[in-house]
């Protein structure tokens, strides 16, 4: 979701991207509030930039995003050199924004109003040539899961129209696009006047020049057979899904206000995988929410070890501040939430190791997306299950096509493959 608004606050300004902030006019710290972690590093990051604008004064500083959007004032008032903040649903009126402080004597600006028209109006800017790219087609959230911030910082749930998303979705196809990924808090709990998540997948099918189609998050309450059964049917959806748990307790979801029980979540599972075997799982766990028990944190682990998820993004519980779980009057020791993490992960590790090294020797469709950083002459592409490959016997003709390639060695989070 962040890369996504990045790209539309670039083409709010029209501006030209530089890779060296003391040739930039404006420079602008896109920032995450999911954790206290990103907070920090959302502060210091603008911190790095002080130099810069003493060098330089008619230098615009801003901050956008979740943290921007939590502590606009609080922020302006900390950082003399910040000179505005803005939320995710300002970004259309950034233009107009650094307008007015060029113009104004009295910089300082806060946007950072819930009440905007229109949150989609600013289409993302996309580089010539890149494969893939992002389409919102949902803002903000309904859920209010005890420990997420996205309902205060985000705002309610604003479905995007259908009509809006086929326009922007062609626009990048037309730059260049092979790939889309569609993106939502709870991105298949999408509905728009009468249409639902699996009638969007099936309308963009129909998109000439899209070859595949990801999407994310979704949320399990959200699975149903009608979706499950057009991810089967469609040939552009890829078969890969990431479906936050979260933990595999009862009694823990039950204090998050998930809204769906393990089994639940187990069931759902098992019908994605018989309907489509090939599917790779990916998930959220958080450790160490509220009072979680020995008992609960090991329910989490037999999860892991049953489904064996391809991928896990794994965090220590952080509170929020505005949420439910701020409230709690019981957090268990940070030390041993941490050496659950770290069980955890190491756990996971292995398991994802095993899955790829079943794949070794096996010939898969790759979408090759582009060189690599260091070497000119190998490329990097990805899997329908969104595996990364790395392949050094092709050259940048390739770019933008799906390939067949088997893969050849594996390690915990990619391969190495050669062509078919």
């Amino acid at each position: 979701m962040n890369e996504y608004d990045s790209d539309r606050i670039i083409n709010s300004l029209s501006a030209n991207p530089v890779k060296n902030p003391s040739d930039a006019d404006i420079i602008i710290v896109n920032t995450c509030a999911i954790r206290e972690k990103a907070d920090h590093k959302a502060v210091s990051a603008v911190g790095k930039y002080k130099k810069l604008k003493i060098k330089n004064p008619d230098l615009i500083i801003g901050m956008a995003g979740c943290v921007a959007q939590l502590y606009g004032k609080k922020l302006i008032k900390q950082i003399p050199h910040l000179d505005f903040v803005i939320g995710p649903r300002e970004i259309p009126k950034l233009r107009d924004l650094v307008f007015d402080i060029k113009e104004s004597a009295s910089h300082r600006k806060i946007n950072t109003s819930m009440d905007v028209e229109e949150v989609f109006k600013i289409n993302p800017y996309h580089k010539e040539g890149k494969v893939n790219g992002f389409v919102s087609i949902q803002q903000g959230c309904n859920k209010k899961c005890a420990y997420c911030i996205v309902p205060t910082v985000r705002g309610n749930e604003i479905n995007r129209p259908l009509k809006e998303i086929l326009e922007e979705s062609r626009l990048l196809i037309n730059q260049g696009a092979k790939e889309l990924t569609f993106i939502g808090q709870t991105v298949n709990s999408w509905k728009y006047k009468g249409e639902r998540f699996h009638d969007l997948l099936d309308y963009l099918q129909e998109l000439d020049g899209l070859e595949r189609i990801r999407f994310t998050t979704s949320f399990p309450r959200d699975i149903t057979s009608k979706m499950v059964s057009s991810m089967k049917e469609n040939s552009k959806v890829c078969r890969q899904l990431h479906l936050p748990v979260q933990s595999g307790s009862n009694r823990i979801l039950k204090q998050m206000k998930r809204a769906y029980s393990i089994e639940w979540y187990r069931d759902s599972v098992q019908k994605l995988k018989e309907a489509m075997p090939d599917l790779s799982l990916s998930t959220d766990i958080i450790v160490g929410f509220s009072d979680e028990s020995e008992k609960d944190f090991q329910q989490t682990m037999d999860l892991i070890e049953e489904i064996k998820f391809d991928t896990i993004y794994s965090f220590k519980y952080s509170i929020r501040p505005g949420t439910p779980g701020e409230l709690m009057n019981t957090h268990i020791n940070d030390d041993v939430a941490l050496d659950r993490l770290h069980l955890l992960q190491s756990r996971q590790r292995e398991i994802s190791l095993e899955n790829n090294l079943k794949q070794v020797n096996k010939s898969y469709k790759v979408l090759v997306e582009s060189a690599t950083k260091n070497n000119p002459n190998e490329f990097f592409g990805r899997t329908s299950q969104n595996k990364a490959v790395y392949i050094k016997d092709i050259d940048k003709k390739y770019i933008g096509r799906i390939v067949e390639i088997t893969k050849k060695q594996a390690f915990q989070n990619s391969f190495i493959g050669e062509l078919t």
